[in-house]
């Protein structure tokens, strides 16, 4: 399967899940943005590209359009999981960068979604041909990113209380 097909299917999947899984109190935005992570599908199928690993430009505008609908309201969904679906394609996968916690507790937990998010991709369940699997890659990629941007906020009012000011960061390798 080529580089555009597979992000076309990604997209494809990317848009059920989101209808399945965002939260916006007015439905019609979770319409909105699952119908231009579509038209970013579509248009990679309908446009022609200048140079090999480009996104056609309505579909790149597709894509600005779904990122801002995803940062500028809260649906539960991360904009990171965006970057999953154009892999293929930009070659660029989101990442989890480490949260550099104080707590040996919370910097376990970003090591483990950090290491959960690997075992995914590692696994190859992005470029599954079954559906059901695909789906389920994005979905625990749109969840364990949700959680991490929850730990990353619970990370910085820890290494920000005045015993952790200052401090190094957790050393796991030590415990």
């Amino acid at each position: 399967m080529s580089a555009y097909l597979a992000t076309v299917r990604r997209l494809n999947h990317l848009a059920a899940v989101v209808r399945g899984r965002a939260y916006h109190p007015q439905r019609y935005m979770i319409e909105t943005l699952a119908g231009a992570i579509e038209d970013a599908a579509i248009a990679i199928q309908s446009f022609p590209v200048d140079e090999p690993g480009q996104l056609p430009q309505p579909a790149v505008d597709a894509l600005r359009e779904a990122t801002d609908l995803l940062t500028e309201n809260d649906f539960m969904i991360p904009a990171a999981i965006v970057g999953y679906a154009t892999a293929p394609v930009t070659g660029v996968m989101p990442q989890m960068e480490p949260l550099n916690a104080v707590s040996l507790q919370l910097a376990r937990q970003d090591a483990d979604l950090r290491a959960r998010r690997m075992e995914i991709i590692d696994h190859g369940h992005l470029n599954s041909r079954d559906e059901a699997v695909l789906n389920a890659a994005l979905t625990g990629l749109l969840l364990l990113h949700r959680k991490h941007e929850r730990l990353a906020a619970a990370v910085a009012v820890d290494n920000d209380r005045p015993c952790n000011l200052g401090q190094p960061p957790a050393d796991l390798a030590a415990h």
